[in-house]
């Protein structure tokens, strides 16, 4: 009897295993397979778009009413040839190395004493020879840039700040510093009368201010004193030569 009942739990037993088994065989039917080479469900992932590093963006205008570089730019059609104030950090000075800049006073200088003779009545002094020269410093300009570290193909060129007192005619350096926040009065132009080109814009320089708003530079190095106005949108205009 005790045999008969172990054989029965036994049987019942693999029962059960056989009827399990067959169970998950079942599931693995339900489940999909996928074999070599079949293409799975796409996935689609929702990603930002890729920033435009090339494009610089910002403000229009500071909080003060001065244009940004890029603002300036922004509205080109509308500010070309107008005068505008733009302001923003002082990127790159040219300086004349101080060689040329001596050259080219000895040359002056040398050409003053040889014009006094020919006007006492001297006869006119032989040709110089080329070499003998020296080459010209370049036109006054700097950079300026919404950011101190800006790039220089985005900066704005400034053109044509003065290098010399009106009223004493003495050279007079520009003492600004790269990094340094300057504030631009001038002309939003393509080209200036020296020769400067800027597809997207320069500034013909009429006024130049440091962050306190103090003047370092005022007027042009090159336009005719009738020219030396500041005429702002909806400004009366400001004339900058001193009086005769």
């Amino acid at each position: 009897m005790l045999r008969a009942r172990f054989r029965l739990s036994c049987a019942s037993l693999v029962r059960a295993s056989v009827f399990g088994s067959s169970l998950l065989a079942g599931s693995a039917l339900i489940t999909p397979a996928y074999g070599q080479g079949q293409a799975q469900p796409s996935i689609k992932v929702n990603l930002p778009p890729t920033p435009n590093f090339d494009a610089a963006t910002g403000p229009v205008q500071h909080p003060t009413g001065e244009y940004t570089v890029y603002g300036l730019r922004k509205q080109m059609t509308k500010l070309l040839d107008k005068d505008v104030r733009v302001k923003g950090y002082l990127l790159y000075l040219y300086e004349c190395p101080p060689e040329l800049r001596k050259c080219n006073e000895e040359q002056d200088a040398k050409a003053k004493r040889e014009k006094r003779k020919v006007t006492k009545g001297a006869p006119p002094p032989a040709a110089a020879p080329a070499e003998g020269g020296c080459r010209p410093c370049d036109q006054p300009h700097f950079f300026i840039s919404d950011s101190p570290t800006g790039k220089m193909e985005r900066a704005l060129l400034v053109a044509d700040y003065p290098i010399k007192d009106w009223k004493s005619g003495k050279p007079k350096p520009l003492t600004a510093k790269q990094g340094e926040v300057l504030t631009v009065t001038g002309t939003f132009a393509i080209n200036s009368m020296t020769g400067f080109a800027a597809s997207n814009g320069l500034i013909i320089h009429k006024r130049l201010e440091d962050a306190q708003g103090k003047v370092i530079a005022e007027g042009n190095a090159v336009l005719p004193p009738e020219a030396q106005t500041i005429q702002l949108e909806g400004k009366p205009a400001e004339k900058l030569a001193p009086a005769k």
